[in-house]
């Protein structure tokens, strides 16, 4: 028997992981250390990561899904429009290399952590720790759990254009159906040669698409990306509540935003269930090092030097 797939909610249909999966961290020797002993992830500000169009790239495929199912191209701009209006005034995601940077403005960015469904991924090595780092093994939903003690979304990133347009199409669809049972009958139309939608209809749909389209950009990404197949977790700074105002790294003369996102309970073990060790990583003595470490922090955890031939 198939086991149903598991999503966001009801309208939001981002998949979940299983019970009993594994999700995989790369990082770097000190990356291992802070989660290890502060029991701390680092989750890096949206607009800040590899992909320059993050959370941006939702509008892309609003305008396509629009272009494809609207036959009244006039009503397609004023619905293009009225939804991009929306999600400015929502103001979760921003224009590409453009961000608010100023505190009272902090509570509407997005902080993430990056996992991935695969283990010792030569791509994954080499974006993230030019194979000289560690691939950390977790379970999945230990994790959730951990992270349980402030608000988060997670799930797994959506590469494919077609079900990008699919997930926006079903999620109108509902709209659409809960306007009609509000009793705005003239949206039964919406998909007529010339279409008849009155302002306030088309309000009350906007509202809505724009705050699924704003959760979407959290999980859309462009399909150079799909060889990530990557898990996400997406925070909030919760900057009152938890001290979450964010720190700077520096990366390659770059400085990039961050917040620390903390593994919950004291008596809970960070549910690390394997480490494997970048291939140039080759010396006798790092995997023994990293084994020494676990072990001095009550891990008994298996480690293994990657298998990826490499010549240099």
């Amino acid at each position: 028997m198939t086991r149903k797939t598991r999503y966001l909610d009801e309208w939001i249909h981002v998949p979940l992981c299983n019970i009993g999966e594994k999700l995989f961290h790369y990082t770097t020797a000190e990356g291992v250390q802070g989660i290890v002993e502060n029991k701390q992830f680092i989750a890096t500000k949206s607009d800040f990561l590899n992909d320059k169009l993050e959370f941006v790239y939702s509008l892309e495929v609003l305008n396509k899904l629009i272009d494809t199912y609207i036959v009244d191209k006039e009503f397609g701009r004023r619905l293009y429009r009225s939804i991009k209006d929306e999600m400015d005034e929502l103001a979760i995601i921003t224009p590409s290399c453009e961000t608010f940077c100023v505190p009272e403005k902090e509570h509407v960015s997005f902080y993430v952590v990056a996992f991935s469904k695969q283990e010792n991924s030569a791509l994954l090595w080499a974006e993230f720790t030019d194979f000289k780092g560690y691939c950390l093994g977790f379970d999945y939903e230990k994790l959730v759990r951990g992270f349980s003690g402030r608000s988060f979304l997670h799930g797994t990133v959506i590469y494919d254009e077609e079900a990008q347009v699919t997930c926006l199409l079903e999620a109108l669809l509902s709209c659409i159906r809960t306007a009609v049972e509000q009793g705005f009958t003239e949206v039964e139309g919406f998909f007529d040669e010339a279409t008849q939608i009155g302002e306030e209809a088309l309000t009350g749909i906007s509202k809505d698409m724009a705050m699924i389209c704003s959760v979407y950009a959290m999980f859309f990404k462009g399909e150079f990306f799909k060889g990530e197949e990557e898990y996400r977790f997406v925070f909030s700074p919760l900057i009152d509540e938890r001290g979450g105002r964010p720190r700077f790294r520096i990366l390659d003369q770059m400085f990039l935003p961050y917040i620390m996102v903390e593994f919950d309970g004291a008596d809970i073990p960070i549910p690390l269930e394997s480490v494997t060790v970048g291939a140039k990583n080759n010396s006798d003595i790092a995997v023994r090092g990293v084994r020494s470490f676990l072990m001095g922090q009550g891990l008994s955890i298996p480690v293994k030097l990657s298998d990826i031939p490499l010549r240099y």
